[in-house]
């Protein structure tokens, strides 16, 4: 049996090893979408089926898990390897969100089968869906932070994520100037531009400048994730 020397490979081993539980996380993914892409639904219900997963499954998945960690002491440990916090957190969230990101592959390939000719939105998707995995991992790792229970834990990654999401024009189409620039400052609304444009739907913004703002939170949610190692390790 292969033995890990870094966290990320942790991660990875003990992934893969469970067979159950791996068949189970990339299976959900695709049987939740598959009649949202595939049943002929509008556009704009499947892309907010799908973004809603992404998202979801990020924020809950962290959470659970970084929960179960502080209870059993883990998380302690960690502050003993010598390891900037922040680098750690890095790593820590970065190798969930890849596995998360690993769930998500069947989904967005079966997206960009079903609909070839929408090639274009395809770079914007795949980055869309990678910051939304990170950031909803680092919403679930804070979350993690403010209490010992895994069902309260749950709650407060939840409760603040439902209205992330309508402020992102997930649910409905935002047409006041002031909601529509809120959007635009939140990367849930880029990942589903991304998708609404890949099922042929009619999205507001260009193929690029989707890509341009899925970069930009890809890259300050990994700053923020550095930022925040000593705020998510340390507390008690």
């Amino acid at each position: 049996m292969m033995l890990a020397s870094t966290i990320w490979q942790r991660e990875l081993i003990e992934f893969a090893q469970r067979r159950r539980a791996l068949v189970i996380k990339l299976a959900f993914p695709l049987l939740v979408a598959i009649p949202l892409v595939l049943s002929g639904a509008p556009p704009i219900y499947a892309a907010m089926g799908i973004t809603m997963l992404a998202a979801i499954i990020g924020a809950l998945g962290a959470a659970a898990v970084l929960s179960r960690e502080r209870q059993s002491g883990l998380t302690l440990r960690y502050r003993t390897l010598p390891v900037n916090p922040g680098r750690l957190l890095i790593e820590r969230l970065g190798t969930s969100a890849a596995i998360d990101f690993m769930q998500l592959t069947p989904v967005l390939l079966l997206i960009a089968l079903r609909h070839p000719s929408q090639f274009a939105w395809w770079p914007a998707l795949m980055l869309g869906t990678a910051a939304v995995l990170l950031i909803g991992n680092l919403l679930g790792a804070l979350a993690s932070t403010l209490s010992n229970s895994p069902g309260e834990v749950m709650l407060y990654v939840v409760v603040p994520l439902l209205p992330l999401l309508y402020l992102s024009g997930v649910f409905t189409t935002l047409d006041q100037p002031a909601l529509l620039l809120i959007s635009r400052l939140l990367p849930f609304g880029y990942l589903h531009e991304a998708v609404l444009g890949t099922l042929g739907g009619q999205p507001n913004l260009l193929p690029w400048e989707t890509l341009l703002g899925a970069f930009g939170f890809l890259v300050g949610a990994a700053g923020l994730t550095g930022r925040l190692g000593r705020r998510v390790l340390e507390t008690d």
